[in-house]
């Protein structure tokens, strides 16, 4: 039976919740009540985006495979070094890269350098997924 775009968020969330390289409470998780973004240290907000679905095969009816990303932002205060920023990227990225789980396929991943504003330094963490 296929995967539900439900199963699929519960699986990536599950390893989201397993990552051991940043503090739990220094996660922004969606529709999380009362996140204080801490005023030292990084910190990161989580997030899945849906992307295109595709026909994969076809035989009674079309077998469907949906797409997405894992967004991982990550965020350092200015003038505090870059080094734990991208240390924590990597580790994201090993975490991540090509984990499976039933009909889940995490692909593979890039650390993008976002911007700086007067308050953050951002680096964005995508890994691709698919389910089906």
């Amino acid at each position: 039976m296929p995967m539900t775009l439900e199963q699929a968020r519960q699986a990536i969330v599950g390893r989201m919740l397993n990552f051991d390289g940043i503090a739990q409470e220094r996660i922004h998780y969606p529709n999380a009540p009362d996140f204080k973004v801490p005023d030292t240290g990084p910190w990161c907000r989580f997030s899945i985006l849906g992307g295109q679905s595709f026909i994969a095969g076809l035989a009674d009816q079309p077998n469907t495979r949906r797409t997405g990303n894992i967004m991982i932002q990550c965020f350092v205060r200015p003038n505090t070094g870059e080094k734990a920023i991208t240390e924590l990227s990597d580790k994201f990225l090993a975490h991540f890269e090509y984990f499976s789980f039933q009909h889940l396929e995490c692909l593979e991943g890039q650390s993008v350098y976002s911007g700086r504003d007067t308050d953050f330094i951002q680096y964005n963490v995508t890994v691709s997924y698919r389910i089906n």
